[in-house]
């Protein structure tokens, strides 16, 4: 299986029937991540990992994520939803598949990506502290696909729904 994705911060925007498109998601998910007190909103002492739905809606749906040292969400994507994040608290690294090769993205305090339906991604804090993150899906998220890097390939391993892993 060839997987594609975009390499793209922001690219050109496409109108969508249902939710957000990817260059207004990326000025939403900014807008919210500019509160500053998100942080308080997690304990970023814990070594576990903490999530948080900040709102949601069937068109949009946004979450405050923690990133432990070392965590890994693994290869996944998010069906047919398109994303966006920015790291508001140390370093992310997203490492995305194009074309069967890999390529690797740094993403800072600050600093935000967006991404259409279909992107297939892992996101980790290579980190030796805890990281802190908003991400944004449009429309809400229903399904994740999981992926294995298999001989230099990305094979399914598996969908989960609505939080349910089938």
């Amino acid at each position: 299986m060839t997987l594609q994705n975009t390499r793209r911060t922001d690219g050109p925007a496409r109108d969508t029937p249902k939710g957000l498109a990817v260059l207004p998601l990326l000025q939403t998910l900014r807008e919210i991540a500019a509160d500053p007190d998100l942080h308080e909103l997690v304990d970023l002492t814990r070594p576990d990992r903490q999530s948080l739905e900040l709102h949601a809606t069937p068109d949009l749906q946004v979450w405050l994520l923690t990133w432990p040292p070392g965590f890994s969400t693994g290869w996944h994507d998010h069906a047919g939803s398109r994303g966006a994040y920015a790291t508001l608290r140390g370093r992310l690294t997203e490492h995305t598949w194009e074309l069967g090769t890999p390529s690797a993205w740094q993403v800072g305090r600050g600093e935000a990506r967006a991404y259409a339906g279909g992107h297939v991604h892992t996101v980790r804090n290579e980190t030796g502290t805890t990281a802190l993150s908003v991400h944004a899906y449009a429309p809400k998220l229903t399904a994740m696909t999981r992926y294995e890097e298999r001989g230099g390939r990305l094979s399914v391993v598996g969908v989960e729904q609505a939080g349910v892993q089938l």
